[in-house]
This record gives C-alpha cells, sequence and structure tokens, in this order.
C-alpha cells in the first residue's frame, strides 16, 4: 500500500483544513439529529412531511461528507468545500426556523449554537463572516414571507435574535483569537528553539554555540545588546580554564573566543549571584562588580542575566532588552535557549577533553607519542606541499636514570614534569612538545629555519638548566630541519637523535645541528 502524501503544516497554521473539515462534518451530524428532534417533538405542524424532514436530516451531512475528498484536490478547493458547506447550514437552518414556525426560538438557539461552533472548530473570522450569513439569510427569509414568496405570519426583524447572535460570536472571536495569537506565539517559539537547537547540536566548537546563544536572544527578545560568557573547566584539575564569549548588537556579532583573565567574573559580580539565585532583572549594571560586563554593555538599562551551571561549563547570557517589562513567554524561550546552549557547550567540551586525553601524556600533561607522529606526519606534508621550513628538536634528560636510581621513581617522576613544563614555557605558540620516549622529548617547529630552530633549542636548554630541583638537571638537544636533512620523517628524526648522540658525547648539555647525513645512532 502507497504512503499517502501529506502536506506539511505551514508556520503559524494551527489546524490543517482538512482537519476542520472533519471536525465541521461531525458537528453537522449532531446538528441534523438536533433540527429533526425540534421537528419531531414539536407540538404544532411544520412545513413538509415526514419524508421531507428525515431526507434533509440524512441528505444534510451525508451530501456535505464529500467535502472529505476536497483536500485531495488542493488547498483551495478544500476552503472552497468548507465556505460552500457552511453556507449551505445557513439557509438550511434558516428554512428550518421558518418551517417549524412556533418553534423558531429553538432553531434560533441551534444557529447562535452553530455560529460559536464554527467559531471554535474553524476560525473566528470565519465565525464572524458566519453571523453575518445568518443575519443576511434571516432578513431574505422575512422578506420573502412579508412579500408572500413563502407562506407564513409576517414578523418584524428579529433584532433581540441578531443581538444574541453577535453577542455570542463577538466574544467567543474574541477569546478565541487570542488564544490562537497565543498558540501562534508559542508554536514559534517552539520552532524557533528547534532551530536553534540544531545550529547548536551540529557547531564545530564552544564560541560558534556562544555567538549563536548571542544571536538568539538579541533577536527573539528583542535586545540591544547581548553578551555570553562562559568558562570552560580545564581537562585536568589544577589546571587553569579559560573563557569564552561572544558579543551581539545591531551592527552584527562579535566572536570574541577564548578572553583575559579580566572577563572572569569577581566575587560580587551579577553573574555569580545569578549562578546561586537564579535568573536576574536589573535597571543597571554595577561598574565596580563587574568591569568588563559594564565595558561591554556601557550604560546599559533593564538587564536580563540568565545564568547556565552545567558540569564542564559555567556562565550566563546577558542581555540588554529594549522594553521596561519583558513578557514571561519571552523570558522562559531565552531560558530554554540558555539550556540548549550549555547542553552543546558541554558535550564540544567533554568531546575536546577526551580528545586532549587521548592524546596528552598522562605525567606530563604534554602530547603524547600519538599525537606526535600525527602532527609531525601533517607538519611534514605542508612543508612538503608549501616549501615551508620546519625543524625537529629532540631533548634527552642527562644522567635520568642515575637521578631514578639515586632518588627514586618519584623524584624522577616530579622531575619529568618539570621538565615538560620549562619546554613547553620556552617555545612559541605553533610549536609542539610530545613526550617521545622514558626521558625524552620531542618538539615540532614548523615553520622554523636552521637559525630560529637552534635559538629556540638554545632557550629550552637554559630553561632546563634553571630549574630548582633537589639536584641539578640539564638536557642535551639534537636539532635537524626539512628538507635539508630530509623530506620523511623517518629520515629527519634519524638526523635529529644523531645530533643529540653528538651532544651526549661532547659533555652533554649541548645544542648540536644535524650533519647533513647522521653520523650515528644514540645508544
Amino acid at each position: 500500500m502507497a504512503n499517502r502524501k501529506t502536506r506539511p503544516v505551514k508556520p503559524g497554521e494551527l489546524v490543517p483544513v482538512a482537519d476542520r473539515i472533519q471536525w465541521m462534518l461531525g458537528w453537522r451530524a449532531i446538528l441534523s439529529v438536533a433540527v429533526l428532534a425540534t421537528w419531531w417533538l414539536s407540538d404544532t405542524p411544520a412545513a413538509g412531511g415526514a419524508g421531507t424532514w428525515i431526507g434533509l436530516a440524512l441528505a444534510w451531512p451525508a451530501g456535505t461528507a464529500l467535502s472529505m475528498l476536497a483536500p485531495r484536490a488542493g488547498r483551495r478547493v478544500a476552503r472552497a468545500a468548507l465556505t460552500v458547506s457552511l453556507l449551505g447550514d445557513g439557509v438550511l437552518l434558516a428554512l428550518a426556523k421558518w418551517a417549524l414556525g412556533d418553534q423558531h426560538h429553538v432553531l434560533e438557539f441551534l444557529i447562535v449554537l452553530h455560529a460559536v461552533a464554527v467559531t471554535l472548530l474553524a476560525s473566528f473570522r470565519t465565525g464572524v463572516r458566519l453571523a453575518v450569513w445568518h443575519c443576511f439569510v434571516a432578513v431574505l427569509v422575512i422578506d420573502a414571507v412579508m412579500l408572500e414568496l413563502l407562506p407564513g405570519t409576517p414578523t418584524s426583524t428579529p433584532w433581540v435574535f441578531f443581538g444574541v447572535l453577535w453577542a455570542a460570536v463577538a466574544s467567543t472571536a474574541g477569546f478565541a483569537a487570542m488564544n490562537e495569537r497565543e498558540l501562534r506565539r508559542r508554536r514559534h517559539d517552539s520552532e524557533q528553539l528547534r532551530q536553534f537547537g540544531l545550529r547548536t547540536t551540529t557547531a564545530p566548537d564552544a564560541v560558534t554555540v556562544a555567538a549563536a546563544l548571542a544571536e538568539f536572544a538579541f533577536e527573539e527578545l528583542p535586545a540591544r545588546k547581548a553578551v555570553v560568557l562562559a568558562h570552560v573547566q580545564p581537562p585536568v584539575a589544577g589546571e587553569g580554564g579559560h573563557t569564552l564569549g561572544a558579543y551581539v548588537e545591531l551592527a552584527g556579532t562579535t566572536r570574541l573566543g577564548a578572553l583575559g583573565p579580566d572577563s572572569e567574573p569577581g566575587p560580587r559580580s551579577v553573574i555569580r549571584h545569578a549562578m546561586a539565585a537564579g535568573p536576574q532583572l536589573l535597571r543597571r549594571l554595577d561598574p565596580d562588580a563587574d568591569p568588563w560586563l559594564a565595558a561591554m554593555l556601557p550604560d546599559a538599562h533593564n538587564v536580563v542575566v540568565l545564568p547556565f551551571t552545567i558540569d564542564k561549563v559555567t556562565g550566563a547570557l546577558v542581555v540588554e532588552v529594549r522594553r521596561d517589562r519583558l513578557e514571561r513567554r519571552l523570558l522562559e524561550t531565552a531560558m530554554q535557549a540558555t539550556l540548549h546552549a550549555s547542553v552543546a557547550l558541554d558535550r564540544i567540551v567533554l568531546t575536546e577533553h577526551i580528545r586532549a586525553t587521548a592524546e596528552t601524556d598522562g605525567l606530563t600533561r604534554v602530547a603524547n607519542r600519538k599525537r606526535f607522529d600525527e602532527a609531525f606526519a601533517a607538519a611534514l606534508r605542508h612543508a612538503g606541499t608549501s616549501g615551508a621550513d620546519l625543524a625537529l628538536a629532540l631533548v634527552d634528560i642527562d644522567h635520568f636514570k642515575r637521578l631514578n636510581d639515586t632518588y627514586g621513581h618519584l623524584t624522577g617522576d616530579e622531575v619529568l614534569k618539570l621538565v615538560a613544563a620549562a619546554i613547553r614555557a620556552a617555545i612559541g605558540e605553533s610549536d609542539l612538545v610530545a613526550r617521545y620516549g622514558g626521558e625524552e622529548f620531542a618538539v615540532v617547529m614548523p615553520g622554523r629555519d636552521a637559525a630560529s630552530a637552534l635559538a629556540t633549542a638554545e632557550r629550552i636548554r637554559l630553561s632546563i638548566a634553571a630549574l630548582e630541583t633537589v639536584t641539578g638537571v640539564t638536557a642535551s638537544l639534537g636539532v635537524a630541519t626539512s628538507p635539508a636533512h630530509g623530506s620523511d620523517a623517518e629520515a629527519l628524526i634519524a638526523s635529529a637523535d644523531a645530533a643529540l648522540y653528538d651532544s651526549k658525547h661532547n659533555g652533554r648539555n649541548k645544542v648540536t645541528f644535524a650533519d647533513a647525513q647522521p653520523t650515528g645512532v644514540l645508544r
């Protein structure tokens, strides 16, 4: 059986036309039973015989049931079928009111009930139009009786009936309009949150998530300015985390990325207060308590602070709104978006922590051998295609076995940590230090020629020699460059290893630049 192709509901459309036609058909069947029961219980003879009344009561909903097929023909045909069936309802009810004579008050009640039902089931606009139609048809029937086109006693225009009809329809339409407007707003909010959730789920990094949250708040609240601050916990306890942020104003988004220590909330900060007490609504920011935030939002008033705290990330969305009063619906939507963003941030940070853990040496907290192999291979490929310089330095701690035997492995581990930190402090931001072996480290230096690489290696040697330990610590280094000493990993490592061998055999605590060809292998 083939799947039936259905038309998706458009944004803002609460109920499809096909569903409204179904509901109206069910209501029409109930109305038919009510009209037939009124005729059956009537004490005075009504116009038309029993066959006419029963036939109309059965044919009325049965005939309009054909409108159920209208949605298959398209949206316009479905709307036309709904309109025609409602106009037919007005004509049939007016004729039934005329035919029942003394029971016309019961039919007037059913007409009012019909208009109210259509207002609720179809739409408030349709209900108002139908009330106009009922009045128009009623006037036509009265005029037909007065002109003796229809039998009966002429009556004055039923102003009381019209007043009751319009009072019922107007009040119902008013409440329906308010409810529909609120439902449309809620639907809009849900759709925006869904779209925001998709954006944050596929965001490549934490800064993109922060920027998306700031943009969402700026557009939906609405806001003059919006700032997102997020403090990311470090992968390892004891290491310093970092703060990132994003800023949005009328000119567009500023993705601030990683921020300095001056951006971190102080002890009196409204952000810290919000984390402890929940969302905050402020008239103005305190520059003394939040100097960085006050600088980002100068002279801000009507400030909303929405905090988020999750496993690896804490922070807040800070928004300067344009209105003195903020609808609760908008505030709740912003809080939901903040929750979505915090979950996305935590997911990204956790993924980065897992990746960093997999690529980091557990003891020294520098890159491990796996990370070195990947980074070195990538650097070689880049150097080969771009012609850029590339240098490699191997660092070996002098007499490390003697240090371990004399002072124990705990001291040896502490020395390894200090040496790793010293190397990391002496190299550039684009360089990579990795633990290559037991007491040996490797430093990959993209873009460095021989002179620059030797200068960096000398800084590393001096930095290690200056360490304060239970015993003096020195290191020997060997440096090789590409393409002078090879364009593949094996050749470059062999050249640096041979240079390190020469440093060891020439008194240690030295930096040696590799010869054109390796002269030996370090044992």
